[in-house]
């Protein structure tokens, strides 16, 4: 363990990687920016400097004899809970495959070996910059304690889901302008197609804040109006923009008379997009999505309108109604948290480092309230959720398409 001189109340970096030439040179760029630094050679020396000094964030190799910098970085984060330490993980320029162990084991971001100064600087300024804004946002809470308890959970929520996107963004632009003359076209796409990924991200968090805004402080508009079910579906699905290498697919079935029936077409839209978008999110390793679409109306009995496969008993429904039925093969949810599950900002022990706010499944319900509708949900661990939803809808006078 090696530390310095520098005043007390600087950040505090902690160094972990097993070359000692390597550990000489980050400590003499750190300090040549004013921080305390202390070192580690080996993972279990770094995680036990980090139960006893709390550093402001950790610089940590990603490929380490012992317990490598992955093992580290993750027993670190869960010691951490939700304070949100800065881990910038070094690794090689070539190992691509390090750079996703990186980010699934919890790191913050990377830099890549053989180390650019300037980046490196920038970055841990950059990361320190986010850490302090946090707590300076964190004490201001506890300081406006009037605050209502939505209001503070949508504040903290925001200063921590906005961190991973922007440091993908300005990460990977970064390593574009110093690599890009040496970076042939398809490593240069992929960094182009994390910055899409990061600020699709962003866009989807903004619209889910204002979102439950409208929802708590009931604003929201309920505007009705003839919509084509099939079609909804299927923009709803396009708005994910799955790329052909996705291992995720999505199908969509659709039972019953193409009607077209009245609902609000945006909220229906950004219901299933919510639906959509946890399935994927919470199933990593891919495999179907399925999509149900059932109109019926119980002036027809269900054979003559194709429905005599489908498990469910229409004989309970007495008027008109859409079901919607989303069915993913991710993680599933706990038992004891399902009755949970909608409520806002309320999030799956189980799902690990996946980022996320909590608030989709709880703005969805309130669409389904909206139209007088119903919601559950049917989970099993390890084998997947399936979602339905039950809207009574009213038909315009017409078939979409008249025979």
């Amino acid at each position: 363990m090696n530390s310095n001189d520098s005043p007390n109340n600087s950040p505090l970096i902690l160094l972990v990687d097993d070359d000692r030439p390597t550990r000489m040179m980050l400590r003499r760029a750190m300090q040549n920016e004013g921080y305390r630094v202390v070192e580690a050679a080996d993972g279990i020396e770094g995680l036990e400097l980090y139960k006893q000094l709390k550093p402001d964030m950790v610089l940590l190799d990603a490929k380490m004899p012992g317990m490598d910098g992955f093992t580290c970085c993750t027993q670190i984060k869960a010691i951490a809970g939700g304070l949100g330490i800065p881990v910038l993980m070094i690794t090689s320029l070539e190992d691509e495959d390090s750079v996703d162990r990186a980010f699934e084991a919890g790191a913050t971001d990377y830099i890549t070996k053989p180390i650019h100064w300037a980046v490196l600087r920038r970055r841990v300024q950059r990361l320190l910059q986010e850490k302090q804004a946090e707590r300076e946002i964190l004490k201001a809470l506890e300081q406006e304690r009037e605050l209502n308890e939505l209001r503070s959970r949508i504040v903290t929520m925001v200063s921590h889901e906005y961190r991973t996107p922007l440091t993908a963004i300005l990460s990977s632009a970064e390593l574009l302008e110093c690599y890009w003359h040496k970076w042939d076209e398809q490593k240069r796409l992929k960094h182009l197609e994390r910055i899409q990924v990061a600020a699709t991200h962003l866009t989807q968090l903004v619209a889910d804040v204002l979102s439950i805004n409208e929802v708590e402080s009931g604003q929201i508009e309920f505007n009705p109006a003839p919509v084509n079910l099939e079609r909804l579906c299927q923009e709803a699905i396009a708005h994910l923009r799955l790329s052909p290498a996705s291992p995720h697919q999505i199908t969509l079935t659709h039972h019953g008379d193409d009607f077209e029936v009245i609902l609000d077409g945006n909220l229906v839209q950004q219901m299933l997009i919510n639906f959509l978008s946890n399935s994927i999110k919470y199933s990593p390793k891919g495999g179907n999505i399925e999509v149900e679409l059932i109109f019926y109306n119980p002036e027809s009995l269900p054979e003559e309108q194709g429905l005599s496969l489908i498990d469910i008993d229409f004989n309970e429904i007495e008027s008109p109604v859409t079901i919607f039925r989303v069915k993913d093969q991710g993680f599933g949810i706990l038992p004891q948290e399902q009755g949970k599950i909608f409520n806002a900002f309320h999030r799956g022990s189980n799902v690990g480092t996946i980022q996320g706010t909590g608030l989709g499944l709880a703005i969805a319900k309130k669409c389904v309230e909206l139209h007088r509708g119903e919601i559950s949900i049917a989970s099993e661990v390890g084998v997947g959720t399936t979602v339905t939803v039950t809207l009574p809808s009213r038909t315009s006078a017409f078939p979409l398409n008249p025979g």
